[in-house]
């Protein structure tokens, strides 16, 4: 990745890429977890469905923002001031609040939905990473 291609680790923007892809993942993977909870909790097993329980909801729109904070700093860490980084970084949160907003905890095809939803959520943050260095050079 990054120091093969930069000779370096610029933590100012590695940092924050790391953090926005632990945010994202606890949003998508306890949307997920929620299919399992049952038969997580009667085999004993730990997740952050069982862990977030009632909570889930304001807990990943807390990720979800760290996961958008993040994705701009490392976009001001490189210097990228277009208009199109920070609003791509939006749209890509605003999907992710709409995952947790609809997400039924208790419809697993409802949650199946939103976590396949995520491609969409990855798609937008690349074409942003995309536009964004276009725009600057």
């Amino acid at each position: 990745g990054w120091a093969s291609v930069h000779g370096d680790i610029d933590w100012t923007v590695i940092g924050p890429l790391y953090a926005s892809g632990i945010a994202w993942t606890l949003v998508y993977d306890t949307l997920y977890a929620h299919q399992d909870k049952v038969d997580d909790s009667k085999l004993g097993l730990k997740s952050t469905a069982l862990h977030f329980a009632d909570n889930t909801k304001p807990i990943l729109h807390g990720f979800s923002a760290l996961a958008a904070v993040n994705w701009m700093a490392a976009g001001y860490a490189l210097g990228l001031t277009s208009p199109l980084y920070y609003g791509g970084c939006a749209a890509a949160y605003s999907h992710l609040a709409w995952q947790v907003h609809t997400a039924d905890l208790d419809d697993p095809s409802n949650l199946a939905e939103r976590f396949k939803s995520n491609n969409q959520v990855g798609a937008l943050v690349f074409a942003t990473c995309v536009a964004g260095n276009l725009l600057a050079a």
